[in-house]
């Protein structure tokens, strides 16, 4: 099945090579990724809580002091109005940050012999349909939702739908005729130059960059105790936080109500 496609280029293997260590890169940093939520997502999402909580009190308050500064009465839609608008991006991030970590909780765990299996077929499947490689995939509706089978089956660590995609993109080459189809890429040195470049970034940038966390003990257990210190600190602050809106309520400053 993988001589079913040919490549005119004379730097294609070179090309076809980094394309695949390309993606293995941003498999294991996925990987990397969902075993730091594991160890660590609890806690992340537990100080991003907090902190959100503040950050809402903070912009309360400071609302309502700009109105006491100015002696007017406090419109209490027109302040819930605007904290919502303000707090509209960490809110969202909040909602991300909680299904990411029950994602990461959920998901489940691959053996190395399977994981090797699922990369030897994903490789097997790229090498027919990676768009980068075959350009008839993103002309052909067929081959393009093939190859996002193959894609989210990779990810998820399903060897039966890649195991099912590898008959399905068979027949799929031989009822559109592309079976011993030659191709040649364009621009193939600027491409390979490219391709390049993303591997640095990938392996100099978080999250692939957690692998060496992961791998240590000792900077795991310090990681912890500096988000559990985080976690303490957010906590003590919100309660002066919360003295000083209590204080502003006691104040005798005027709200504006309106009944729906």
């Amino acid at each position: 099945m993988n001589e079913i496609i040919k490549a005119k280029n004379k730097d294609y293997g070179e090309y076809e090579e980094l394309l695949f260590r390309r993606d293995n890169l941003r498999k294991e940093a996925y990987l990397f990724q969902m075993e730091y939520i594991r160890i660590f997502g609890d806690l992340i999402t537990d100080v991003f809580k907090i902190k959100v909580s503040c950050i809402r009190k903070k912009k309360t308050i400071g609302f309502c002091q700009t109105a006491i500064n100015k002696g007017n009465a406090i419109d209490q839609d027109a302040m819930n109005a605007w904290i919502e608008s303000e707090m509209k991006d960490y809110n969202e991030r909040l909602q991300k940050m909680i299904k990411d970590n029950e994602a990461a909780h959920n998901s489940d765990m691959v053996s190395k012999e399977e994981l090797a299996k699922i990369k030897h077929l994903y490789h097997k499947l790229a090498k027919l349909l990676h768009p980068d490689i075959n350009p008839k995939t993103d002309e052909i509706p067929e081959l393009k939702r093939l190859w996002h089978m193959i894609v989210v089956s990779y990810q998820a660590n399903s060897l039966n739908d890649l195991e099912d995609a590898e008959i399905l993109v068979k027949r799929a080459l031989e009822t559109n005729n592309l079976m011993k189809m030659e191709i040649e890429i364009p621009n193939l040195s600027e491409k390979i130059k490219a391709v390049r470049e993303e591997i640095y970034k990938i392996k100099e940038t978080d999250p692939y960059q957690y692998k060496y966390l992961l791998a240590d003990d000792d900077a795991v257990r310090k990681k912890k105790e500096s988000l559990q210190a985080e976690l303490k600190e957010y906590i003590e602050y919100e309660l002066k936080l919360d003295k000083v809106l209590n204080g502003l309520l006691m104040s005798g400053v005027s709200f504006i109500w309106r009944m729906n």
